[in-house]
């Protein structure tokens, strides 16, 4: 594999010559994005770069390029749990970049790791940083826009906090692409959202859409020749007569008005006492009849 400060295809000329004589004398060339690592009697000596470099080819020598640019990058993190006990998965998008000489401790080591590491690393502390500031939310407020905006600069400010002492850092907004439920709180989302739109259209009902439906359909059934019916032809009626008036009337009847039928009250024969007979009164005032006079 042709290593970048070998690659004559993207050096002008002049540039070229310069390397080709200055080479023997130390003169070196790092390309745009990387940085070279010099290292001074065997021991790690700071990084050099990008363009023209000079080193002593007596005490320095070359080590490797580092990749410097922000690397893009997605996560998938699984089992993050919210406030309410529940395990989300959230997919994450965001850039990470690696600047040797903000950490000069541990550059000696990151040095030597392939660029890909340094990606790895960021999504230990992306999740550490995540699962603290998502679990201060429902999962449902997760789904919400400005929930996310407060999970995004938290997550991408306490995630650069800590990556600092290793020369790492988010260079790009951290974005939230999709949380996905569990499979338990989407059924339930969607029992709840099939409940709400029954009672939205039961007040939206009207007796005279259900009326006319029931017209259409006897005159469907007659149309296709079946006489027989479940519909009364007196509701049928009565509801086109209510929304046809004729000219003259102030308004139409209400035909579903409820009919009241008065009933006399239900009472219970007393067999508790003896009821005694009143004499009538008739005969209390009847003077009592005479007696036959004796012949004696």
């Amino acid at each position: 594999m042709t290593r970048p400060e070998d690659d004559q295809s993207q050096k002008p000329p002049l540039l070229r010559l310069i390397l080709f004589v200055g080479k023997p004398f130390g003169i070196a060339f790092v390309p745009q994005h990387y940085v070279q690592v010099v290292y001074r009697m065997g021991k790690y000596a700071g990084c050099r770069g990008p363009g023209m470099i000079y080193t002593s080819r007596l005490t320095e020598t070359l080590g490797p390029l580092v990749f410097t640019k922000s690397q893009r990058h997605e996560y998938t993190f699984e089992n993050i749990v919210a406030r309410d006990v529940l395990a989300v998965t959230m997919r994450l998008a965001t850039s990470v970049a690696y600047d040797p000489a903000s950490a000069p401790e541990l550059a000696s080591t990151l040095t030597h790791a392939p660029r890909e590491t340094y990606v790895n690393i960021a999504g230990v502390y992306i999740r550490w940083a995540l699962l603290s500031k998502a679990n201060r939310f429902n999962a449902a407020e997760l789904t919400q826009a400005d929930v996310r905006a407060q999970i995004e600069n938290a997550v991408q400010e306490q995630a650069n906090q800590e990556l600092k002492f290793l020369g790492l850092r988010l260079s790009a907004k951290l974005r939230i692409l999709s949380v996905e439920l569990p499979a338990t709180l989407t059924e339930r989302h969607e029992t709840i959202a099939q409940r709400r739109a029954n009672i939205l259209a039961s007040t939206e009902f009207h007796p005279e859409e259900y009326r006319r439906a029931m017209v259409s359909e006897v005159l469907e059934r007659l149309a296709q020749g079946n006489a027989e019916s479940f519909v009364n032809f007196s509701e049928i009626l009565e509801a086109y007569a209510a929304e046809h008036p004729a000219e003259g009337e102030a308004g139409a009847r209400p035909t579903n008005l409820p009919r009241i039928v008065e009933q006399p009250p239900l009472t219970l024969e007393d067999k508790s006492h003896t009821q005694v007979e009143q004499p009538l009164k008739g005969a209390e005032e009847q003077p009592p009849p005479a007696r036959p006079k004796s012949r004696l």
